[in-house]
């Protein structure tokens, strides 16, 4: 017994005929007395006379399709409360970023958010792409800030294109200055499983897991210690343009850009296909949106580097 089975008879008894009831429903007249036929058979029971002129339903009829009536009103009512649901900015919202986004972001735009939209409980976890994938997969999660693209069939909207600089406390062999140029042998790495890692390995070929010199290993998922870690081994890192707000001036003479292509990375809010609260997905967009400058929302020809 379906939903449309019920509307099928429901417009029988009202309209007294197979081909204005099918007009009516929007059905070919043999689709839908196919599908009354199905739910007779199922019911083991006639629903309709149909050498009646005009057609009448059957005495065992008239309660199911009462029931029928409170049914379909029921169905609606419920469509309405998804409607209406799907069109607010309230409940609760659980998000997962990644690392080297979710320090750097969240704070720009968080507070504000919050206050236009205080009847929304949020929830956020900082955690790699791959859990955020599973997560939001699973439903634990409702939205992600991810860089991508992504091999997946999340639906992924682009926020902006965030270029990658080289943090580099390297000299020159003859000490004049620091170098500019992107060193493999001294470049720091975040842990294997975080996307920056896997787009350096894009960028220089160069495989991920931090290290320096032949006796040294140091996995970390922080990119502040990363970069801590290259100032004072005299070593170098990738930081991407959002991390600059976040370093001392004194710092910025040792960050670089990369050679052309200009690399940059795409972060988008990222959902399952089934993620229905429309209305706060698009509150987040435009509130992010609101706190990124207009430069970024464009990759105006750079490369896009693949995760």
């Amino acid at each position: 017994m379906t939903i449309t089975q019920l509307e099928y008879i429901v417009a029988l008894a009202d309209l007294k005929s197979f081909s204005k009831a099918a007009d009516f429903c929007c059905v070919s007249q043999p689709s839908l007395s196919m599908q009354v036929q199905k739910l007779e058979d199922e019911l083991n029971l006639t629903l309709f006379n149909r050498r009646a002129k005009p057609l009448e339903p059957t005495v065992e009829a008239l309660d199911i399709i009462s029931k029928a009536r409170i049914i379909l009103a029921e169905s609606k009512s419920i469509l309405s409360l998804t409607k209406e649901w799907s069109n607010s900015v309230n409940g609760h919202l659980a998000i997962g970023v990644i690392p080297t986004i979710a320090p750097y972001l969240m704070p720009k735009f968080l507070a504000d958010f919050q206050i236009k939209h205080p009847d929304l409980d949020i929830s956020i976890s900082e955690t790699t792409t791959e859990n955020i994938k599973r997560d939001l997969a699973s439903g634990k999660l409702d939205i992600g800030i991810l860089v991508t693209p992504l091999q997946s069939d999340l639906v992924e909207l682009p926020l902006y294109y965030e270029e990658l600089f080289l943090y580099s406390n390297v000299w020159e062999d003859d000490g004049s200055k620091l170098k500019s140029e992107l060193d493999p042998a001294k470049l720091w790495l975040l842990e294997e499983g975080h996307c920056l890692s896997n787009q350096v390995n894009s960028i220089c070929n160069i495989k991920a897991g931090s290290h320096m010199g032949a006796n040294l290993t140091y996995q970390t998922g922080s990119l502040e210690t990363i970069v801590r870690l290259a100032d004072l081994g005299f070593g170098q890192t990738i930081i991407p343009q959002m991390f600059l707000d976040y370093i001392d001036n004194k710092l910025k003479e040792k960050v670089h850009n990369l050679p052309s292509p200009i690399p940059v990375r795409e972060v988008s809010l990222v959902h399952a296909k089934s993620y229905s609260r429309k209305a706060i997905i698009k509150a987040l967009q435009l509130e992010i949106l609101g706190h990124i400058p207009i430069s970024w929302k464009s990759a105006n020809n750079r490369s896009i580097i693949p995760i």
